[in-house]
């Protein structure tokens, strides 16, 4: 019995003994934000050099909380080039005086020539989902330019540049225009299924972070292919349910109006009967406000509400086949998700056309798609703001 109470007693003790990995905050490097390159010259080649740049906080320039911060900036982005990313951070260790830390990132960016590359895009993401300090919530950006370039952006509001584009990203998915963030853990699904994917583009200008479409990517090879531009990014979103707000722009006897969104739900329904031409039909369901107008047309005449309807309808069909024109014409991939319905409600079709669905005979391509939209004004506004036909 004593043995056993001595033994009881030497467990506990061992338990309440403290953290025995600890390390103390002050000798981390916070890392908030991540950029990677091609090195210069060293496109095209077997084994091409990387240039990692990561975004350092630097607790000295951010100051206590209702002071300032000093003359000091607020991050530090440091770089470092080689064939292994694993082998860059390492080395990076040894030239700051505190190792990078990965808990608290944010926001890595890649370049397209990054992503353009044979068997380098999966590879590099592989390696983040590996680490046991990457977070599932990491948000990936594709930048159009140099990615180092874009995390050197330094707003005027903001002390942290990777902090400012994660703000950006998640405010301008409300103009309806940028796809949803793709995050660490959407990305390793992605690699595992092989599904193709989207990823929001970037790019500086003036000293600010834009966001421009999405890069379009195979998910085989995990490989960029091509890009899909604002318009068609919009489309896209219509199609795959995946709209939180957002407007559409339109004109109506050659006047401005907005289409508010508050309300989307699509259907799509797949016809295999005939595998040489397997027909798809895609209906989409919004409901939404006059968010703004210009003309001398009344909103209260229920005519004029009805031709509103049909114009949304129209503009939202437009932008949906436009995507649908790109996907099947120009790129023959498809990254709508269309294969996963295939698969989830015509398994033995499925498996019979997956091999060239859109690769081969591209069966994807041959597919005949049709969108239909379903428009509806709840509405109007506070006031009829525009004066009636006929009024002075």
């Amino acid at each position: 019995m004593n043995n056993r109470l001595l033994i009881l007693l030497c467990c506990m003790i061992i338990m309440l003994s403290g953290c025995w990995d600890e390390n103390d905050i002050e000798e981390r490097g916070f890392v908030i934000g991540a950029a990677i390159d091609l090195a210069e010259d060293e496109q095209g080649k077997d084994s091409p050099t990387l240039t990692l740049t990561n975004q350092f906080v630097v607790p000295a320039g951010i100051g206590m909380p209702g002071g300032g911060g000093g003359e000091q900036k607020a991050f530090s982005n440091i770089s470092g080039s080689g064939e292994s990313l694993f082998g860059i951070i390492r080395e990076m260790s040894t030239t700051v005086s505190r190792a990078p830390y990965f808990e608290h990132l944010k926001v890595i960016i890649i370049s397209e020539e990054v992503a353009r590359q044979p068997d380098l895009f999966g590879s590099i993401i592989d390696l983040f989902i590996r680490d046991q300090e990457m977070r599932r919530e990491i948000k990936i950006v594709i930048s159009e330019q140099n990615a180092q370039k874009v995390m050197k952006v330094e707003p005027e509001a903001e002390q942290l540049p990777i902090m400012y584009m994660n703000d950006v990203m998640d405010n301008t998915v409300k103009a309806g225009g940028l796809l949803e963030p793709v995050r660490m853990g959407d990305m390793h699904e992605y690699l595992l299924e092989e599904s193709n994917y989207v990823i929001p583009r970037v790019y500086s200008l003036d000293n600010r972070i834009k966001f421009k479409g999405a890069g379009v990517f195979r998910g085989k090879s995990n490989r960029l292919v091509g890009n899909i531009n604002d318009d068609e990014s919009v489309g896209l979103n219509l199609i795959t349910n995946s709209t939180e707000g957002g407007f559409i722009k339109f004109e109506i006897n050659n006047k401005l109006m907005i289409y508010e969104l508050k309300k989307t739900k699509n259907t799509i329904k797949i016809d295999t009967k005939d595998q040489d031409n397997i027909k798809i039909d895609i209906t989409i369901d919004t409901e939404g406000n006059i968010g703004e107008m210009y003309g001398e047309r009344s909103l209260l005449e229920k005519d004029f509400l009805r031709e509103i309807e049909q114009k949304v309808n129209e503009k939202i069909e437009l932008l949906a086949n436009n995507v649908i024109k790109k996907g099947q014409e120009e790129l023959q991939l498809d990254f709508f998700g269309f294969s996963d319905i295939l698969k989830q409600k015509h398994y033995e079709t499925w498996n019979e056309v997956k091999d060239n669905w859109d690769q081969g005979d591209n069966i994807f391509a041959k597919s005949t798609i049709n969108v239909t939209a379903d428009s509806i004004i709840r509405t109007t506004g506070a006031s009829d703001r525009v004066k009636d036909q006929g009024s002075e």
